[in-house]
């Protein structure tokens, strides 16, 4: 994964303080292109373990935003297909201080449903984020910073994201 520090959104840091998130766009390695249009989550997963470990990119593009030991992560397929599919429920991720949602959705307009929800924390009004593209990843405050969110069903099509947390 190659992260171009520099050329984060101006307003990051204000975004995040303010609103709860913000969304960036990392340009991700052929590798995990490869492994994603060839389903292989197994390679996938081994990718992202290296990109989340101390040092990792994802890890160090991170650290930009708030202070923490380690990351946790899970690849994340839900497709309209699938009887389980359902909508979320509004959560704040515990005690972890930052959480993240990477894009690895091959084809966004194929997608109906699963948008992001983000609000503060006992608010009636969320922002909501519609999915987003491959390689464009959605950073936001957790419980921590009174902050929750949750994903709405997928009722067309699939949307492969890898979520994470860092604590």
């Amino acid at each position: 994964m190659s992260l171009n520090i520099s050329k984060l959104p101006l307003n990051a840091k204000d975004m995040l303080e303010t609103q709860g998130y913000f969304k960036d766009t990392l340009a991700l390695s052929e590798s995990i292109y490869s492994a994603t249009m060839s389903k292989n989550y197994n390679e996938l997963d081994r990718l992202f373990q290296l990109e989340t470990a101390p040092g990792g990119y994802l890890f160090n593009y991170l650290l930009q935003f708030t202070n923490f030991d380690e990351m946790e992560f899970i690849i994340s397929l839900r497709e309209s297909k699938n009887e389980w599919e359902e909508d979320g429920i509004w959560h704040d991720d515990g005690s972890r201080v930052l959480a993240f949602s990477l894009s690895l959705t091959k084809d966004i307009n194929s997608i109906s449903g699963g948008d992001l929800h983000i609000r503060k924390r006992g608010s009636v009004k969320s922002s909501v984020i519609k999915p987003f593209s491959f390689g464009e990843i959605i950073v936001f405050l957790t419980g921590t910073s009174g902050f929750e969110h949750k994903i709405h069903k997928v009722e067309k099509g699939e949307r492969l994201i890898i979520a994470g947390w860092c604590s």
